[in-house]
């Protein structure tokens, strides 16, 4: 009876609805002297926007979310050697299947409802290109990253609600980067964040 009674009180609830997510995806750096040019470094760093829609399956304390995303991607390269630099900048895109564990602490301000969210995700991307190339293995650039931020529903009906959030969140470096890392030079990852609106239902 208890187990029963405890159930009976998680109120559950779907939805979904449209985001923005955008940020930097990684990056790659290295560094060194040459005895006849001197130093040399470069800096490669690739940053993605994406827009796409969502749904959403949540249990009071927690909520998990799929995503389909896309958008553009841009690749950033700076140099210098010997006392020469450069940059240049090639632009691409890409398509990714997100996938995202958040918890939460909901707490009641009348007709609206706050809560922290912190959570884990993971994104699958499906397809990269840039400049008109196509990555033989675009799951290169699938990453996990850590999320934190903040979000509420507005009750609209009895059973209907608004949601918005906002998440910051870093990723860790892809396959990609990390495999220029064995070669010499430091994989990083890099901040983003992502911004949802969604219409949900409680159960």
């Amino acid at each position: 009876m208890c187990r029963r009674g405890a159930f009976a009180q998680v109120a559950f609830s779907a939805g979904g609805g449209l985001l923005f997510d955008g940020g930097r995806l990684g990056g790659f750096s290295d560094s060194g002297w040459d005895a006849v040019d001197g130093r040399w470094s470069e800096e490669m760093n690739v940053n993605t926007f994406g827009f796409g829609g969502f749904v959403f399956l949540d249990a009071e304390f927690a909520e998990l979310s799929i995503a389909f995303m896309g958008g553009p991607a841009r690749l950033n390269e700076e140099w210098e050697d010997g006392g020469d630099s450069g940059s240049w900048t090639e632009e691409g895109s890409f398509l990714a299947l997100d996938f995202t564990l958040l918890g939460r602490l909901p707490f009641a301000l009348g007709g609206l409802t706050a809560f922290p969210l912190f959570g884990v995700g993971y994104s699958v991307v499906l397809s990269a290109s840039a400049d008109d190339y196509d990555f033989d293995d675009p799951g290169d650039f699938s990453t996990f990253r850590i999320l934190l931020g903040f979000g509420g529903d507005l009750d609209i009906a009895d059973n209907m609600f608004l949601r918005g959030s906002v998440l910051g969140y870093y990723r860790f470096a892809p396959t990609f980067f990390r495999d220029w890392e064995r070669l010499g030079g430091d994989a990083h990852g890099g901040f983003g964040v992502k911004i949802r609106a969604a219409i949900g239902f409680r159960f």
